[in-house]
């Protein structure tokens, strides 16, 4: 899956719904209730809540992003590169991953469940 594809459907706000399911889904599965009102309106909403929510974790319990990272698939070595690019803040980065990563695997399972 490439960035341009996943980028492409964050813009035209594809697949919003089932990525923010996903996100529960995988934060309950380490303890965290991603509580974000509903109807989410687009990725800026989700991006936004993530990075909060990320930045609590990074404070509070950060073992809780590790097994996170683990859970979704997302090595700390990518995460490690990002930050050597980008101007965002880590929580802030590091919730943009997540998104992107949850959405690509919504977008994968989309693609096999429907050929």
């Amino acid at each position: 899956m490439d960035l341009a594809t996943v980028n492409a459907k964050i813009k035209a706000n594809h697949f919003l719904s089932d990525t923010t399911t996903q996100l529960e889904k995988d934060f309950l599965s380490v303890g965290v209730n991603f509580d974000i009102d509903k109807p989410v309106q687009d990725y800026k909403q989700l991006f936004s809540f993530a990075s909060s929510l990320v930045n609590s974790l990074n404070e509070q319990d950060p073992k809780r992003i590790i097994n996170l990272l683990y859970r979704i698939d997302l090595s700390e070595e990518k995460v490690q590169d990002e930050m050597k690019n980008s101007t965002l803040t880590f929580s802030e980065l590091l919730a943009e991953l997540i998104v992107k990563r949850e959405l690509e695997k919504v977008i994968i399972k989309n693609y096999y469940s429907n050929p």
